[in-house]
């Protein structure tokens, strides 16, 4: 069942005004003092009016550059930033315009610029400062305490606070329904029932007093009263967002096709937030999910016919085309993506994912650089441009990107920050410079336990060069448990089994990974030949060197070397 509460944006709704109009761009600020940079300002409106939001937010720094205490061109920047959906440049920007001077108008973007970041806890700090600055708010504000503790993950302590705040505070359906999603999610129905029921009777205007009664008579197996008030709720509010809760309330007696006409006229609405939609989608994504890809193109689709201006529609449809393996559609939707917001990071990672899974390289080093125009020194753009380069077998560069990658992650997740010492491990490995490499994967694996391609690519680089062995055994027997029936952690694990000696134990996991492998690569079948080399088994050795010659080897030398196993009838080192 769908939450959604209280979430309209304070910052979206102020830009619509902020791009289109002059006279609150200049009414934006408390102070209306002159200032020395009022008519630099003005310029920076009539660009931005135009859509030119390059030079505008060039114009904001030229500005902060001369006067640094000018906290309402942060505020501008962080609103800027807010639209072009960079999250982290808006959340530094209006930090540094509350440094200077702490407003209500400041301190309540903060709250919604932390909560567009799932960091509860950040924007409970803002919030309360904005809970002592401003009287006139005080019970909408209460109710946004309610929530954040809730998604902060404090859930008794918000049900506690509801408690309290509804003891001192005027029967109101708003803060009822607030306390439902609280008693909902603690599996207390008849509570939420007794709550939100009267109001639904007598034909309250908040929708989501019925999406949230729906819940608890739906998760009470009355199935029936549930579908009743979310009817009622559509009819009553005419709010079109209630027919995500009749799609959840349809998927759940796997009525699908009444769900996905639901879910269909949701998207359809231009009432309906775009955050909601795309949500949904990114939920919808999961292989497992109740819907056809066709299905999900379909929605996309209106995704992009709704909201043809917002870059993540575009984005989104990239990815359900990628899903559906029309790679280069997928590669034009996002290409729409990166030319709407060149600031939106993810759209750039997945398009540069997509030029390398094509083979493109060039294409995805050339995207990687047009990234980088924007968001200069960015970890992820330099990780995907050193990958790049690594595919194209161009170490010098790969190196160089991959180590910027690293000193420009130091506040980054430790998955990309894994992620990167993985890659140099890959390339000193290339370059030969071997403790540096094995260094880079164990840091890899360090920073994730769960980095199995770190530890595949250690175990079998170690196993290549015969060193040692019992760690590379540990590091290929924690690959093939963390990820089972991989063919290629498995070959790692019968090759590291091999160079230590051990082919009976070698040979149970090269035919798992000949299993678990298709099409089966000439490396997996000259694995197979040695092994069996070893055990004595001649004739089937030879038969799998000439099926891995029959494959095609990669380097003249290995195909030689191969040769010379089958022409002597013995492994060749």
């Amino acid at each position: 069942m769908r939450l959604n509460f209280l979430n309209k944006r304070f910052f979206l709704s102020f830009i619509g005004v902020f791009l289109f109009s002059a006279s609150s761009l200049q009414a934006q600020s408390l102070d209306k003092k002159t200032k020395p940079y009022d008519a630099r300002f003005k310029n920076v409106q009539e660009i931005l009016k135009q859509g030119k939001i390059g030079p505008g937010m060039d114009s904001l720094d030229a500005i902060i550059a001369d006067f640094p205490q000018a906290d309402d061109i942060y505020f501008t920047k962080a609103i800027l930033l807010a639209q072009m959906r960079n999250q982290d440049g808006a959340i530094q920007a209006i930090k540094d315009a509350l440094a200077i001077q702490s407003k209500p108008e400041y301190l309540s973007f903060a709250v919604d610029a932390f909560k567009s970041k799932n960091d509860a806890d950040s924007a409970l700090i803002y919030l309360d400062k904005l809970i002592d600055q401003d009287d006139n708010n005080t019970a909408s504000l209460k109710r946004e305490r309610i929530m954040l503790l809730f998604n902060g993950g404090y859930k008794d302590v918000a049900l506690e606070y509801f408690y309290k705040t509804k003891e001192i505070a005027t029967a109101s359906d708003t803060l009822d329904m607030v306390g439902s999603v609280l008693l909902n999610d603690a599996g207390n129905y008849k509570a939420v029932i007794d709550l939100l029921k009267p109001w639904a009777d007598k034909g309250t205007s908040l929708a989501q007093v019925y999406g949230q009664l729906a819940q608890a008579y739906n998760l009470s197996k009355n199935s029936k009263l549930a579908l009743e008030y979310i009817n009622k709720g559509i009819q009553t509010t005419k709010e079109d967002f209630l027919y995500f809760d009749l799609a959840d309330l349809y998927r759940f007696d796997k009525k699908l096709k009444l769900s996905f006409d639901a879910l269909k006229q949701g998207f359809q609405s231009k009432k309906v937030d775009f955050t909601d939609k795309n949500r949904i989608i990114m939920t919808l994504l999961n292989p497992k999910g109740p819907y056809t890809k066709d299905q999900l193109l379909e929605l996309v689709n209106i995704l992009v016919e709704v909201h043809p201006r917002i870059a993540e529609s575009h984005m989104a449809k990239g990815q359900v085309l990628w899903l559906k393996d029309d790679k280069t559609a997928a590669q034009s939707s996002l290409a729409v993506a990166v030319s709407m917001n060149p600031y939106q990071i993810d759209a750039w990672r997945m398009l540069m994912s997509l030029d390398m899974d094509k083979g493109e390289f060039d294409q995805a080093i050339a995207h990687g650089g047009e990234a980088l125009h924007y968001v200069s020194n960015n970890a992820t753009i330099l990780y995907f441009t050193s990958m790049a380069y690594l595919m194209k077998k161009d170490m010098e560069n790969s190196r160089k990107f991959m180590e910027a990658a690293l000193n420009n992650a130091q506040e980054e997740s430790p998955f990309l920050q894994a992620n990167i010492y993985g890659g140099l491990g890959d390339i000193y490995n290339s370059l030969k410079m071997y403790k540096a490499s094995d260094a880079a994967y164990i840091e890899a694996i360090r920073l994730d336990s769960t980095n199995v391609t770190a530890m595949n690519n250690l175990a079998y680089y170690l196993s290549l060069r015969k060193e040692r062995l019992d760690d590379a055994t540990k590091y290929a027997a924690m690959a093939t448990k963390l990820q089972p029936n991989n063919g290629t952690f498995e070959d790692t694990y019968a090759w590291v089994l091999f160079a230590d000696g051990k082919y009976d134990d070698a040979l149970v996991w090269i035919q798992k990974a000949l299993k678990n492998t298709n099409p089966q690569t000439s490396v997996l079948l000259e694995h197979y030949g040695d092994i069996l080399i070893k055990l004595g088994k001649t004739n089937d050795a030879i038969k799998q060197w000439n099926l891995a010659l029959e494959k095609g080897v990669d380097s003249d030398e290995n195909k030689l070397k191969l040769k010379k196993k089958i022409e002597t009838k013995s492994y060749v080192e």
